[in-house]
């Protein structure tokens, strides 16, 4: 296994946090969603809510370079089936860091904080790899799908031993 260091967002890293969004969005979703939406992108704007708001927010480093970022809420939004559920908002692992166990550890790292004994996440319909790795982490479908510009997220939620 690769030499994982998983640390806090702030400012002198929301570069690689918002690096690893921006270039995660062009590997994993080119093909999944208009191109239009992923040309209107912006590295800097992904960098600068990192700035702004870091809290909950980590960065996984591999040998050094930035491979992997996940941000989560303590308290999942509204429209989630379980309100009282922690949420993985954002997963992101660069292609090449992929199949290390950089998502498992950003996973493991970030359910220290969490007092829920439920968390959610949603992922883009059609994202077999996501979605085989969140199954092989424990989540299940509950069902639930939101649409959004043409584009399909599934709810998963995975149970947490108290």
């Amino acid at each position: 296994m690769a030499d994982i260091m998983i640390v806090p967002v702030n400012a002198d890293n929301a570069a690689d946090f918002g690096n690893v969004i921006y270039r995660s969005w062009g590997e994993t979703y080119r093909g999944l969603m208009p191109d239009e939406i992923l040309d209107g992108r912006s590295e800097a704007r992904w960098t600068d809510r990192a700035r702004q708001s870091p809290d909950n927010k980590l960065i996984a480093y591999v040998d050094g370079e930035a491979a992997g970022a996940i941000g989560t809420l303590p308290q999942a939004r509204d429209f989630c089936t379980y309100g009282d559920s922690f949420e993985i908002v954002a997963l992101y692992v660069l292609k090449r860091f992929q199949r290390m166990g950089v998502g498992s550890t950003l996973i493991c790292e970030a359910l220290k904080d969490c007092d829920s004994s439920r968390v959610t996440l949603f992922v883009l319909k059609g994202n077999e790899n996501a979605i085989a790795f969140y199954k092989k982490q424990g989540f299940d479908f509950t069902g639930k799908s939101l649409e959004d510009n043409g584009l399909t997220e599934l709810e998963m939620i995975k149970n947490i031993p108290q």
